[in-house]
């Protein structure tokens, strides 16, 4: 808990915004275990890998409200689903120039589910394609990190590009690579501003209502009654392997369909995030030093061909489609490295119209990225 207070702190501090907590927590509690004052093992350690990461899922997919994703993203979601498809491919070709060794389908599986949602996606691809060994998720992690460096720096670069910015005429860009936003937005749109935008998860939560230990009560009991569902489906059906699917899909029933009890509920989103910070200092915990270096470069080799092909594909596609190629940055940007980079981004533009369809997108690749990194890891398996 001291490396999490650690974390959170170095968040919210310049150099520490741009690395990223998951990075910050793994590379602290891996130097911690690695000079002795923390364990590289330890019976609690497989509790929390057991225990708090499936509750986690559902406490961070309970705002996954399709019906509002749909209605309210627009063309967007088009850009979206889009960027998704192209990521997927993006994997299957990079796995199949690389070499990734015993474990390839697992680990590419993994880190297009990251790709496609983020670091939930990831932990809960891990475990359902099962993979185990510390040093691996680390590598996987600290290449995933670095991996998005890589990717930002194209994304900006793409405005710049005169061919194109005339592929794909833009209302909020002018031919010139300038701002030009439209005369007028939306009323909605002007009620969404940069001072929303949170320095790095979103609050999906139900508000700025106050502390109310009852509502928070009631968030962990739906997650644990929905784990507790999953575990006696998986065991019913004899699927243990699906058990992080089937949570999964229990969540996203339960977020769309079951609405009062949402409504009941708040606080999660920050509870979950907590659960899975806790995860990331027990992988940190397990790994050696000398054994995530070798593993993290064939990793970000694999991730600058999936986002090579990724730009290339939604380029094509997009220029094809006629999109806007503002959407379509929010929309990559949103499927790479999750809601709350699309929507600071949109608003640092001075894109208003975009930071509540870029926050949708991306609470839309967290629910739908699991399932396709375990499908490309089965494909990649046969």
């Amino acid at each position: 808990m001291a490396i999490i207070s650690f974390g959170m702190w170095a968040e919210k501090t310049h150099w520490g915004q741009k690395l990223g907590g998951p990075l910050i927590l793994l590379a602290t509690s891996m130097l911690a275990a690695n000079s002795g004052l923390i364990p590289f093992s330890a019976p609690v350690y497989d509790v929390i890998a057991s225990l708090l990461v499936p509750m986690a899922i559902p406490l961070l997919l309970l705002r996954a409200d399709f019906r509002s994703i749909f209605v309210e993203s627009g063309s967007m979601l088009l850009a979206f689903i889009i960027a998704a498809a192209a990521t997927a491919i993006g994997a299957l070709v990079a796995a199949s120039v690389l070499d990734l060794g015993q474990q390839e389908a697992q680990i590419t599986g993994t880190i297009a589910s990251s790709y496609i949602g983020g670091s939930l996606n990831f932990v809960a691809t891990a475990e359902a394609v099962g993979i185990k060994d510390s040093s691996l998720y680390v590598a996987g992690l600290s290449a995933d990190a670095a991996g998005a460096v890589f990717f930002l720096v194209l994304l900006m670069l793409l405005p710049t590009f005169q061919y194109i910015r005339t592929a794909l005429p833009s209302k909020y860009i002018d031919i010139n690579g300038g701002k030009a936003l439209p005369a007028t937005l939306s009323e909605s749109d002007n009620d969404t501003n940069a001072d929303t935008i949170p320095d790095t998860i979103p609050d999906t939560s139900t508000g700025s209502e106050p502390f109310q230990l009852t509502r928070i009560a009631n968030g962990l009991t739906v997650s644990l009654v929905i784990c507790a569902l999953a575990a006696a489906i998986t065991s019913l059906l004899d699927i243990g392997a699906l058990y992080i699917l089937v949570v999964t899909a229990l969540t996203l029933v339960v977020a769309n369909f079951a609405k009062p009890i949402v409504r009941q509920v708040s606080s999660e989103f920050e509870i979950g995030s907590l659960f899975m910070y806790i995860f990331f200092v027990v992988i940190g915990a397990g790994a050696n030093l000398s054994q995530v270096v070798g593993a993290a470069l064939p990793i970000a080799l694999l991730i600058v061909v999936m986002v090579l092909v990724h730009f290339c594909i939604l380029l094509f596609v997009g220029k094809l489609m006629k999109l806007d190629l503002a959407e379509v940055i929010i929309a990559s940007n949103a499927c790479i490295l999750g809601p709350a980079p699309a929507a600071a981004l949109a608003a640092s533009k001075g894109w208003q119209a975009l930071v509540a369809p870029g926050i949708l997108v991306g609470l839309f690749g967290y629910a739908i990225a699991t399932f396709i990194g375990v499908a490309i890891a089965s494909i990649l398996a046969l």
